[in-house]
């Protein structure tokens, strides 16, 4: 044997056994506290309830903006949509002739706009028929 080889091999094998023993001993090291796994952070401080002059300050501001937004901006407001119409359905009389210039008056109810007449109906087929 040479003298080289021999201490060569110690060293070969105390890196192996120091390898195979790194995470043997990475388990065994205890668990990190909860808080160093993420920054603690706290909300920020609220306002103190005695600052009665910035709360003062406040309500100035919130009174000069409704008073700036009052009768102009009420001007500008869009106005509010008309009903939509609704869609002519088609009258029939009793012997099912379609009958021109009915309009819608309510549920089961036409008013003819000729004579401004109501006629209560029922459904029939496509449109309503008029029941006398």
């Amino acid at each position: 044997m040479d003298l080289w080889e021999y201490p060569m091999r110690r060293i070969a094998l105390l890196s192996i056994a120091m390898l195979a023993a790194t995470p043997a001993m990475a388990q065994l090291r205890p668990a990190p506290a909860p808080t160093e796994t993420r920054p603690v952070s706290l909300p920020p401080p609220s306002r103190p309830a005695s600052d009665a002059s910035g709360q003062a300050a406040d309500n100035a501001r919130l009174r000069e903006q409704l008073e700036q937004s009052g009768p102009a901006n009420a001007a500008a407001r869009p106005k509010p949509a008309a009903r939509p119409q609704t869609a002519a359905v088609p009258v029939y009389d009793q012997q099912g002739r379609r009958l021109n210039g009915m309009r819608p008056a309510g549920p089961g109810r036409v008013m003819d706009t000729r004579t401004g007449r109501y006629h209560d109906t029922v459904p029939s087929g496509d449109g309503v028929r008029i029941v006398r």
